[in-house]
């Protein structure tokens, strides 16, 4: 499986996407904008269900987090524009690569701002990959930058998110 692949993935994509487990964003020292406590719990749910479906390569889990109007940047490849395209590129990749098992997604949060129902945040993220069960472990580096939409119920979902590699891979 590609770097590109695996990144697109991760909402960090990513995104995807967010270093908001055991602990959130105030444990990665990122700075933050005045959030409310309810928002700040569901900004940090979204990025552990990312962390989670990431790790469990699952497109459907991946593909949810997304709002319909979604849309994904990632390098070298066109723009993925809504919920049921980032679904169908999810499917596509796991086809291509059945036996693939990402190992390793690690973001942490640099800045979160939050605004009027819009969350605007960046981040550099590590994983790695095998492309089968005794496949070598490969790792990268990247960085994104995502925007998430406060939804009705209160929770929040990607709205757009765009990736690339760190420097140094």
């Amino acid at each position: 499986m590609s770097k590109k692949r695996i990144l697109g993935l991760s909402v960090a994509v990513g995104f995807v996407a967010c270093g908001f487990l055991a602990g959130g964003a105030r444990g990665h020292q990122a700075k933050t904008s005045q959030v409310s406590d309810a928002d700040m719990r569901a900004i940090e749910r979204a990025h552990k269900q990312d962390v989670e479906a990431t790790l469990a390569h699952d497109p459907q889990a991946l593909a949810d987090l997304f709002t319909e109007d979604a849309v994904l940047l990632e390098p070298g490849a066109p723009a993925v524009v809504g919920r049921a395209a980032i679904l169908a590129n999810n499917k596509r990749d796991q086809l291509e690569h059945p036996n693939a098992k990402v190992v390793n997604y690690k973001p942490e949060i640099k800045d979160l701002q939050v605004v009027d129902g819009w969350a605007f945040e960046w981040s550099l993220f590590e994983g790695s990959f095998k492309e089968s069960e005794n496949g070598e472990v490969k790792s990268f580096r990247g960085k994104a930058l995502r925007i998430l939409k406060r939804q009705p119920d209160g929770s929040w979902k990607f709205a757009r998110v765009m990736w690339n590699m760190a420097e140094g891979n």
